[in-house]
């Protein structure tokens, strides 16, 4: 590996010659994605380290939107600038199926899940970028407790100020999204009692988990340059908080959420955040007095999420800072009925029906359990996931005429 330099810890370089901290606005509420998916080797259903063979026969069959990830093992997929969910599903579903047949022709499958059920993280191989060698410097061993896999979802909005203010009013809903997703009950082929592994284990980076409170973007300015003169960051990247602004983009970006292992959960996410933001962006214009955010939101917000970690949906919630409780997936169930209607603006209600009705989901968490306790074979639980991505992308075969 290429030798480093010991006091350089910076994760990515700052650009020069601009304000990285200048928020570009987004008059509309767009929305991204980024898939991390598993690369997983057919016969053994272990991890395989195929990304560079992936990514040369993407780029000669020229498609977009593939990249490399933190480990050879992953590769992720992303959209473009889309107007509403129903554009996320035109963008992402044929790059995924032609992706899906290029792993298929070199031997590998892919999968959804926050973590892989048995690999063992530290035979995995670290991308050859000069980025992931940075972080594997800074990281050291805990670079290999990363092998997880997530999905990220950039939501645009119009200012700094707002984007500091519904992160305030979103991190009440950090548990909601973290159960719904959740598809990490293993770790290196033991069951960790969690939910999501990949929610813990992400906690041991520096500048993880929930985000710190700020009461506007001139608070949040003044913590980035603190920490970028002592030399603890020198990019808003970072940072790695649950929901964290990206200026540079005019979008918050959402990394609570384990990468599902449901297409259909995918999408249904992507558009609970996105109307979870149009919602709390429309209540703080009518009510500009909260846009200063609670601080005690953000404190409950601690042991919300370690609750969803640790139990899912069938976590017992904390309403509010006065300490009253209420079962998750049924706050869940009454989320998605209020935001209903605001998806309904843009079409993209009928996604939500794949969240509902919360106390009757089965998690993907759920069910990997559930098949290792009915076959006790791993690989059983690791073609689920396979199949599980193949059968959502892979279009239907049509019927022929005449067939009974």
């Amino acid at each position: 590996m290429t030798a480093m330099i010991p006091q350089e810890t910076s994760i990515l370089p700052e650009p020069t010659g601009t304000d990285v901290l200048a928020f570009k606005s987004s008059p509309e509420t767009t929305v991204g994605v980024e898939l991390e998916l598993q690369i997983i080797d057919r016969e053994s259903g272990d991890l395989a380290p195929g990304a560079v063979r992936l990514l040369k026969a993407c780029e000669e069959e020229s498609l977009p939107g593939v990249t490399a990830e933190l480990m050879q093992s992953m590769i992720e997929v992303k959209t473009g600038i889309c107007h509403n969910v129903r554009e996320v599903q035109r963008e992402l579903l044929p790059v995924l199926q032609r992706l899906r047949n290029i792993a298929a022709s070199h031997g590998y499958g892919l999968a959804g899940g926050g973590t892989h059920p048995f690999h063992r993280t530290v035979n995995s191989v670290v991308s050859p970028e000069q980025r992931y060698e940075r972080i594997q410097n800074r990281l050291a061993w805990l670079m290999y407790q990363r092998v997880v896999f997530g999905l990220h979802v950039h939501v645009g909005v119009r200012s700094g100020d707002m984007a500091m203010a519904i992160t305030s009013q979103m991190v009440q809903y950090l548990p909601h999204l973290l159960a719904v997703s959740a598809s990490s009950p293993f770790w290196n082929g033991v069951d960790t009692g969690l939910a999501s592994a990949r929610a813990a284990l992400y906690r041991l980076l520096p500048h993880a988990g929930v985000p710190r409170h700020f009461r506007d973007w001139k608070e949040f300015r003044t913590f980035y340059r603190v920490m970028r003169d002592c030399e603890a960051i020198q990019s808003p990247k970072d940072i790695y908080w649950d929901i964290r602004p990206c200026p540079s983009l005019g979008t918050l970006e959402f990394r609570i959420c384990d990468m599902p292992a449901s297409w259909k959960t995918t999408l249904g996410l992507v558009t609970l955040i996105r109307s979870l933001v149009i919602a709390s962006q429309r209540l703080l214009e009518e009510r500009p007095n909260l846009r200063r955010g609670d601080m005690r939101k953000h404190w409950v917000a601690i042991e919300n999420k370690w609750l969803a970690t640790r139990y899912g949906l069938k976590a017992m919630y904390i309403r509010s800072p006065s300490g009253k409780r209420r079962a998750l997936a049924y706050d869940l169930n009454e989320l998605i009925q209020r935001l209903t209607p605001i998806a309904a603006e843009s079409d993209d209600q009928h996604f939500l029906a794949a969240l509902k009705p919360g106390d009757k989901l089965e998690t993907a968490s759920d069910r990997q359990r559930r098949l290792y306790r009915e076959s006790g074979q791993w690989k059983t639980v690791v073609d689920e996931m396979m199949n599980s991505f193949d059968r959502e992308i892979v279009p239907a075969k049509p019927v022929a005429v005449g067939a009974g």
